[in-house]
């Protein structure tokens, strides 16, 4: 039985693309602006636009061959309770947002491809990347710091919409690189498995062993990734502005000894709610240090009982 496919929803799917095109169109008209701002702005400004859609088209048709592949090799090889969903688009905050070639999700985890149609000769050393052109070395974008990115955000984009899920599958999410058309590859001391082809692809999946998620977890990602919408602008401002205001005046507090066997008091938070705390430990007869703050965290504050 062969690996099924699952897509987004067609017409979210052109929202999305809508949405990205337009932010697209402002950052190219952000970037004629700075250019025609310069010295000889009124003859390079049509230049420059002819070359940064140039480049976006390139970007574009350089990936979707090898991605095509990738995905049928996923199809053809992955055990049938995989699921694949090509091309996934998300927006995790107004304006952001990931488009991953390849989610795959089974029982032993969820992996996130990056797939790169790049020719040539490709040497990554901790996540930097660089191509070889005649006797040198040029780098080039990093597509392992590329999908770190997507990684990141995918698990924020769970956790905000999955959040009870989330805690359960955080830790068996597996980012992937593979490149199509690359002659020779090297990769060290980069921050995920980086092959060549679909089927390089495949085995690397393989590897992950054990029952790490449910088919019922794995459905229920399914659904909410099918049927993710772009966000709503002023009500997610509205949201994470109601959250802050909630969250502000909240602080933690946690007791430990010192290497001396001296208690103290740790207080995350502001230097006021650090002092509130004090006053409290003051009241109940307590003798303290004087309050400091944490040189690592700035965020902390402590004192010391000395009585």
């Amino acid at each position: 039985m062969l690996a099924r496919f699952v897509e987004q929803d067609k017409e979210i799917k052109r929202l999305f693309y809508r949405k990205i095109k337009e932010k697209e169109e402002r950052e190219k008209q952000k970037h004629l602006d700075k250019i025609s701002e310069g010295f000889l702005g009124w003859f390079l400004e049509p230049i420059a636009d002819v070359a940064y859609t140039w480049r976006r088209i390139s970007e574009k048709e350089q990936g979707s061959s090898g991605e095509n592949s990738v995905g049928w090799a996923l199809h053809l090889w992955l055990p049938g309770d995989a699921v694949i969903v090509n091309d996934l688009v998300l927006e995790v905050e107004p304006d952001e947002f990931i488009q991953v070639d390849h989610l795959v999700l089974n029982t032993n985890g969820i992996f996130v491809l990056e797939t790169k149609s790049w020719d040539g000769v490709f040497l990554g050393t901790k996540d930097k990347w660089r191509m070889k052109q005649g006797n040198k070395w040029i780098e080039v974008q990093s597509p392992t710091k590329q999908n770190e990115r997507h990684v990141k955000l995918f698990k924020k984009w769970l956790e905000e919409n999955l959040s009870n899920l989330y805690e359960k599958v955080k830790e068996h999410i597996y980012p992937i690189v593979v490149f199509k058309r690359a002659k020779w590859i090297k990769a060290k001391d980069c921050s995920m498995p980086v092959v060549i082809g679909g089927m390089e692809a495949v085995r690397e999946i393989r590897k992950v062993k054990g029952e790490n998620i449910s088919e019922q977890d794995i459905n229920l990602i399914i659904e909410a990734v099918k049927n993710a919408k772009p966000l709503d602008h002023e009500e997610w401002r509205k949201k994470y502005s109601e959250e802050k205001e909630k969250n502000e005046g909240k602080y933690q507090v946690t007791t430990g000894k010192t290497s001396t066997g001296k208690m103290y008091v740790r207080i995350v938070g502001k230097k006021k709610d650090a002092e509130k705390v004090a006053e409290e430990y003051r009241k109940q007869n307590y003798t303290i240090s004087e309050i400091r703050q944490d040189k690592k965290d700035k965020s902390a504050w402590f004192f010391i009982i000395l009585e």
